[in-house]
């Protein structure tokens, strides 16, 4: 029984010696930038042309959308966006789309 017993330990041995490496996560199929960024620009260009969106309100608005593609590539670098990454670009995209879809403002009176 026993050569039997020192059998088994000797084919268990490097088994049990090796260890498992760490575990990577998997990228999500839909973990790149948010495609949203582009529809975002065309709004400001339609609201643009339409004149519902003055010169300097559509310049700030096209720098608030090239701070959301930043900070999205700059997260997606790590090896793809988590929930909580994707979901702060998504809400602030569609903060900057609230801005292009609101009423316009009336001029003061005069």
């Amino acid at each position: 029984m026993r050569p039997t017993l020192l059998l088994l330990a000797l084919l268990a041995a490097p088994a049990a010696a090796q260890r498992p490496g760490p575990i990577a996560p998997t990228p999500r199929a839909d973990s790149g930038i948010a495609t949203d960024f582009p529809t975002t620009r065309d709004s400001i260009a339609r609201e643009r042309r339409a004149g519902r969106l003055s010169r300097r309100d559509a310049r700030r608005a096209e720098a608030e959308v090239d701070v959301n593609a930043a900070i999205a590539a700059r997260y997606a670098r790590d090896g793809g966006l988590s929930d909580s990454e994707r979901a702060e670009i998504d809400n602030r995209d569609r903060a900057t789309r609230s801005l292009l879809d609101a009423p316009a403002r009336r001029p003061a009176p005069r």
